[in-house]
């Protein structure tokens, strides 16, 4: 077709083909979303115009002095699919996704088999194949693995040509990175649109891409004939890549163009099929060989469209090797994650954008593993702006697809200016995009200073004016005797002055000083973010009376939860109306025509502050007026990093359980901590049992981590003492006598029988285990038993005869060790002659 046109003039008349009819006679909405296109992007078709003087250019050099295009490489481009359903019927398959892909890549290739081209030769010898190939996406844009297809329901009926479709926000599914696959759309478009795609153009554009109807997608599952065999994915992406419908979308009026000069010039589209072997000609074709309705870039249906032009692929093949689309071919979409794979995923901190006042920083970097086994290992390497490049090797087991948060080495001193953070993963591979520089991030931020308000002239005569405090939010009406009531939120970097969504202090220490009346206090120009902050807030505030009815006043409030609780900090004069909050403190007797009265007001220091939201009112019946002279507001934050410390038990003994208890100030989140020759070695609770089995001295190393993930380390020296050494006799005895149990080697001493004295007195009646426990003078506890054994009477047994009177006897006695007889001896037997019994 003809070659003159340009394609600003391309789509006035595309109406009469768009919507004269509705499937199963093919609809393609490319020129609606052309249009639309032009409607809603800024310079969109002025940007196509110039892209496509570009493309002539360097076809017209690619062809220079042959009649044949030079050969061009392949370029495979990585593909995702995006279905959104409403209903279940509209969830495509992965297989219908893939078979789309495998028809892009028949028809693209000239390897598709359909037997149209056999029994059609009409301008068979035509038919170009493109060096241009598909895959499904095998990593997605984090460098996890994927199938190339995604799933999403969404609430919409029905999508238009208005790219909703592309945006998370609109019910839709956000593109992937457009420098590295191309999306596809799968959805619902009503009952009369296969599919639009987007012509590419001279800027990158995230919602490049086509979309296609799910009942006209690949083949199989949802698909119907007559567009069941993915020819419309193909007709979508050849004007993605650039290609216009073969009639020049001028109706019948034959001078409109395609850009190609190998496609006869038609007047308008085909519907349906034609004979084998047919010859179609019309006014603008109107001899043999007629016009290309087997082209597929016209209406035909899928099973009459079988080829390419040289001219067309030639078109298609210059946009994915000039920029700049051809970022396209560097793409790693198609690359398997390989077994090891390790990136850095996001920068924690510094956050990208921040400004504070803030001279230190404390880099944290999330590293995650993308490969398909565990990782280990893996090497990160981090700079702050210029400075020489840090290095940190980092072991341990990720699990695939898991991250973990890193904090790297404390950057100290930096300047107030613009600093960027860079890092990069080296080791086990390139990271999770192997075209980036080793997966390089960045995140830049600046460390500012305090802001100081300028001075504005004292004015006294202003009762007769009415104002509202700039960047205030005046919420009670300015009427007589009434309350007029002015709030903000202190720190209104990206918050509406006056709403409910509170900006949070954290990291910043130091004054801002705002001089001047109330309508001109300054903004603080920094960014507060975290918690734990402190609030001192000290003004001077004057007063000037002109009767003594009609005074002025002011009240001072202040709310951590964004205004739904105020506690009131300070009053001044008049009476407090029922509609504040709190109790007046001071009020004073005004005296007519009274000069200023200035005073310096302290409110204190309130800790512990998530957010700071301040209120002020003022009464008068004058105008409504007040005045604050040198409001001098200083935000001050507890110390950070943590002032990492530690509390132990009292005493330190060995053998015993100390207690090891964090005593950090700025709410630590978390502890680490090492033991050196103590059981357990290490912890990560804030408080700690740990044992030590012999006396000495130990080293105790404790980490804390507050929320904001500044760690300090404390180390310390413990004294661990001995054991008192007991010592405590036995005894032996017999029943019924008793022995005396004395213990030593130690302070104070506690019987298992109850007494607390050195020495004890026991009388068992059998044997019998007692036990001290004993404490040293240092505090330590020992215990140490002893046995009392007591052994049983002696039965003892004795001859007794019957004698005459002076005749002697033996008497012998048995069952003993040893004797003592009544009459003196000590043997076993003893001779007698007794006179009587």
């Amino acid at each position: 077709m003809k070659k003159k046109l340009l394609f600003s003039t391309l789509a006035f008349c595309y109406s009469l083909t768009f919507f004269a009819q509705a499937p199963p006679q093919r609809n393609c909405g490319t020129l609606q979303h052309h249009d639309y296109l032009k409607l809603t992007r800024p310079n969109y078709e002025n940007d196509l115009n110039s892209y496509n003087v570009m493309i002539e250019q360097y076809l017209a050099a690619q062809s220079s002095g042959t009649a044949k295009m030079a050969a061009l490489p392949t370029v495979t481009v990585p593909v995702v699919v995006h279905v959104l359903y409403r209903v279940a019927g509209e969830n495509i398959s992965d297989a219908q996704a893939i078979s789309q892909v495998q028809v892009l890549n028949d028809d693209f290739a000239k390897l598709n088999a359909d037997k149209i081209k056999v029994t059609q030769p009409t301008f068979s010898t035509a038919a170009t194949g493109a060096n241009i190939r598909f895959c499904l996406a095998q990593r997605d844009p984090l460098g996890n693995a994927t199938t190339g297809v995604t799933h999403k329901t969404t609430t919409v009926t029905a999508f238009t040509t208005d790219d909703k479709v592309k945006n998370n926000a609109t019910g839709g599914e956000t593109a992937w990175d457009v420098t590295k696959y191309v999306n596809i759309w799968v959805c619902n478009l009503g009952p009369t649109l296969l599919g639009y795609g987007e012509f590419p153009t001279g800027t990158l554009s995230n919602t490049w891409g086509l979309v296609l109807h799910y009942k006209y997608t690949g083949s199989g599952g949802t698909a119907i004939a007559p567009y069941n065999l993915g020819r419309t994915g193909t007709h979508e992406f050849g004007h993605c890549f650039n290609l216009y419908h073969i009639w020049g979308d001028d109706g019948t009026a034959c001078t409109g163009s395609d850009l190609c000069s190998d496609t006869p010039n038609q007047a308008g589209n085909h519907f349906g099929c034609f004979p084998a072997g047919s010859i179609q000609t019309d006014a603008c074709s109107p001899s043999s060989p007629g016009v290309m309705w087997m082209n597929y870039m016209d209406y035909t249906d899928d099973a009459c469209m079988y080829m390419f032009t040289a001219q067309q692929c030639a078109r298609m093949e210059a946009i994915v090797n000039t920029a700049p689309w051809n970022i396209l071919g560097t793409s790693n979409g198609c690359t398997p994650v390989s077994a090891l794979d390790a990136g850095m995923t996001a920068i924690a901190s510094p956050a990208n954008g921040n400004s504070s006042c803030n001279t230190t920083v404390i880099p944290k970097v999330t590293l995650t593993n993308v490969g398909s086994t565990t990782l280990i290992s893996a090497t990160i390497n981090y700079k702050m702006d210029a400075t020489a490049t840090q290095t940190v090797a980092w072991t341990g087991s990720l699990a695939t697809s898991a991250s973990s948060v890193l904090t790297l080495s404390t950057y100290s001193g930096l300047s107030v200016a613009a600093h960027t953070f860079s890092v990069w993963v080296t080791n086990p591979n390139a990271g999770i995009d192997a075209n980036a520089l080793n997966n390089s991030l960045s995140s830049t931020f600046s460390v500012v200073a305090v802001p100081v308000g300028a001075a504005l002239p004292f004015v006294q005569d202003f009762e007769a004016v009415t104002f509202l405090p700039v960047g205030w939010t005046k919420i009670t009406a300015n009427t007589t005797n009434t309350v007029n009531t002015w709030s903000r939120v202190l720190n209104t970097t990206g918050v509406t002055a006056g709403s409910t969504a509170c900006a949070k202090m954290d990291n910043f220490s130091g004054t801002i000083d705002i001089t001047g009346q109330i309508d001109a206090l300054r903004t603080p120009a920094v960014s507060f973010v975290g918690a734990n902050s402190s609030l001192s807030l000290t003004f001077d505030v004057s007063h000037k009376n002109y009767s003594t009815v009609d005074i002025d006043s002011l009240n001072v409030y202040i709310s951590s939860d964004c205004g739904g609780t105020w506690t009131q900090l300070y009053t001044k004069g008049g009476t407090l109306l029922s509609t504040s909050v709190g109790t007046s403190t001071v009020a004073y007797t005004p005296t007519v025509n009274a000069q200023w009265r200035k005073e310096t007001v302290s409110l204190g220091t309130y800790a512990g502050l998530p957010s700071v939201y301040l209120k002020f009112e003022s009464r008068s019946g004058w105008g409504n007026n007040l005045y604050l002279d040198n409001v001098n507001i200083s935000y001050t934050v507890s110390a950070f990093p943590p002032t990492a410390s530690l509390t132990t038990t009292s005493p330190k003994c060995a053998n015993s359980p100390i207690t090891f208890s964090d005593a950090s100030t700025n709410l630590p989140t978390s502890w680490n901590w090492t033991f050196v020759g103590g059981t357990p070695s290490t912890a990560t609770t804030s408080s700690v049992n740990v044992t030590y089995a012999a006396a000495g001295t130990y080293t105790v190393t404790h980490t804390a981590t507050n929320s904001t993930g500044t760690s300090t380390t404390y180390t310390q020296a413990i004294v661990v003492n001995a054991l008192p050494t007991i010592t405590l006799n036995t005894a032996t005895l017999c029943v019924g006598n008793a022995a005396t149990l004395t213990a030593g080697g130690a302070s104070t001493y506690t019987w298992s029988t109850g007494p607390t004295t050195t020495s004890i007195s026991v009388t068992p009646t059998v044997t019998t285990i007692y036990s001290v426990t004993a404490t040293s003078a240092l505090g330590c506890v020992n215990s140490k038993s002893t046995t009392v054994t007591v052994n049983a009477l002696p039965t003892i047994t004795a001859t007794s005869p019957s004698i005459c009177v002076g005749a002697s006897t033996v008497i012998t006695a048995g069952g003993a060790t040893s004797y003592t007889w009544s009459t003196g001896p000590t043997t076993a037997s003893i001779s007698v002659t007794p006179i009587t019994t």
